[in-house]
């Protein structure tokens, strides 16, 4: 693995333990947003007070998270995805590549 690629995985998988926390926060684009769930910017805030390692969102959401200086936490970006509201749900497709997720 290169340098810059282990850099990025060990600020979301601890080189210690080889475990990390991640937490799913991208249900909005297939599903919309869950109830209870409307300020993604605070919930985002909140999941790295309370230890998260990292977040995995959906692009339009990484763009727009305050992500701040003192945050720990990494954000894995989803660049996949589909719709409950398809007549094909499980069909999934490509929003995003790798190059913009890096």
């Amino acid at each position: 693995m290169d340098i810059g690629s282990l850099r990025r995985f060990n600020r979301i998988i601890s080189p210690a333990t080889g475990r990390a926390i991640i937490v799913p926060m991208d249900h909005g684009v297939s599903d919309g947003a869950p109830r209870g769930l409307r300020d993604m910017a605070k919930a985002i805030n909140d999941m790295d007070e309370g230890g998260a390692d990292a977040v995995l969102l959906h692009k339009g959401l990484i763009h727009k998270a305050r992500y701040e200086d003192h945050m720990k936490m990494g954000f894995i970006m989803h660049i996949s995805a589909s719709t409950s509201l398809s007549s094909r749900p499980n069909n999934k497709m490509l929003v995003g590549d790798v190059e913009e997720a890096v």
